[in-house]
């Protein structure tokens, strides 16, 4: 028989994803905080994807979950590029051209599908390039083989206008459109800010805590 948490991890899921039915948005289940036995409720409930930020993470579940599709959402060091060419279903952070060479040395036998990550919160610590400099790179990173760019990603900053700041992630996938004849993905907001990313045209979302948070609280303190 199913803990409550169990039951309550399913429904606000469910919760979840009728909410994103309608605008047709994709939720990345960001599960790097949370146990594998969560990992599989979700899956066998029909949740797919799923995002890790830690290369290494991110090997051994889809080792372990290989009908999963994993996602890697965070910073990646140079030394590290082979997990994510070899493990990855997608990649969610590319930001320089020379990591990108290196992961795609890695690839075999596919495309790796890539977003371009974008400093869309004018934040001097957060990773992404500076919107001037997309251009160049998606030129750059179109002309490798074993990666195709499928879209963007951005994140909007913790106190900041969050709805601004998708805007302006918008405004560049449709410059995109524009100028390439593609519809490329958005993948922004995140447990904080998702239903302002889903009504400014987010493709994907990213959600950890708000599907989590209260499984892991239980989960994690039982004897």
């Amino acid at each position: 028989m199913n803990h409550p948490q169990v039951n309550q991890l399913i429904q606000q899921w469910a919760n979840i994803c009728t909410a994103l039915a309608t605008s047709h948005t994709r939720l990345i289940a960001v599960s790097k905080y949370t146990s594998d036995a969560a990992v599989q409720t979700l899956l066998d409930a029909g949740q797919c994807d799923f995002g890790e930020s830690r290369p290494q993470n991110l090997r051994d579940r889809a080792m372990k979950f290989p009908h999963a599709q994993w996602h890697f959402i965070g910073p990646l060091q140079k030394n590290k590029a082979k997990y994510i060419g070899k493990y990855a279903y997608m990649w969610h952070s590319l930001n320089d051209l020379d990591t990108a060479k290196l992961v795609a040395k890695h690839v075999d036998g596919r495309q790796l599908p890539v977003l371009i990550q974008v400093n869309i919160s004018n934040e001097l610590q957060k990773q992404g390039i500076l919107p001037e400099e997309l251009r160049a790179l998606y030129t750059a990173i179109s002309e490798l083989k074993g990666l195709e760019v499928i879209g963007l990603m951005g994140m909007a900053a913790k106190d900041g206008d969050a709805r601004a700041a998708f805007q302006r992630l918008r405004k560049l996938g449709d410059d995109l459109q524009q100028e390439y004849g593609t519809v490329p993905e958005l993948c922004m907001g995140m447990s904080g800010d998702w239903a302002l990313a889903v009504e400014e045209g987010a493709s994907m979302v990213r959600l950890g805590s708000t599907l989590f948070d209260s499984y892991n609280a239980t989960h994690f303190n039982e004897t």
